[in-house]
């Protein structure tokens, strides 16, 4: 199993191998991570600072949302190669009861762990637009790696969900799950749409006076 105590290197030659985990899951995961990694990194460059005394309370808590989020994707990262591992194992079963038991829950954890991650990405892109307006003017342009990770994040774990969900046999909850897709991704773009304007606004103007 790839967690966080992986190398670089080793869970890059991992994901570049013949072989299935870590996958598109795990990697959408890392993603996120390096998205709240990136948003901590600019908070605590703004931490501190005299002309930002008044956020300091904002930054703070925002801190620690963009560290828990970090964390719980590293953790998403080892539950999606769990989930596709189970998965796997379940459709190879021959057709009977065991099969009929244990490939309904596979599927579900197959859905329900890129949909996190999903919803934490979103989060993230919620901090960066909490914040947008104040950070340290030197760090606007690693808010915005931020953003766009956690944009992308969000992207790649739809289409982590969609692809196992053309397995679940319930039509009705197929139309369900499309339908909290839909709103997740629209209001992410809406999210990125509004940050990223703001961060090269906020860029353009210039240096901010000493």
């Amino acid at each position: 199993m790839y967690d966080q105590t992986t190398t670089i290197q080793q869970f890059l030659d991992a994901a570049a191998a013949r072989q299935p985990t870590p996958g598109g899951g795990s990697v959408t995961a890392l993603c996120g991570a390096l998205a709240a990694s990136m948003g901590e990194m600019v908070i605590n460059y703004s931490l501190g600072k005299k002309d930002l005394a008044q956020f300091e309370g904002t930054l703070r808590a925002a801190l620690q949302r963009l560290h828990r989020a970090r964390e719980l994707l590293l953790e998403l990262m080892v539950e999606d190669q769990s989930a596709y591992t189970a998965l796997t194992a379940a459709r190879k079963l021959p057709p009977g009861p065991e099969r009929d038991a244990n490939l309904p829950a596979a599927l579900l954890a197959s859905i329900r762990t890129p949909q996190a991650i999903g919803a934490t990405a979103v989060a993230i892109l919620e901090i960066c637009g909490e914040i947008v307006d104040f950070v340290n003017y030197y760090l606007l342009s690693d808010l915005a790696v931020c953003a766009d990770l956690a944009m992308a994040a969000v992207r790649c774990a739809v289409y982590n969900v969609r692809v196992n969900l053309s397995d679940d046999h319930d039509p009705a909850e197929r139309l369900k799950i499309e339908a909290t897709l839909g709103q997740v991704l629209s209001h992410a773009t809406q999210l990125i749409q509004q940050i990223s304007p703001k961060i090269w606004a906020r860029h353009a103007k210039g240096t901010p006076p000493k």
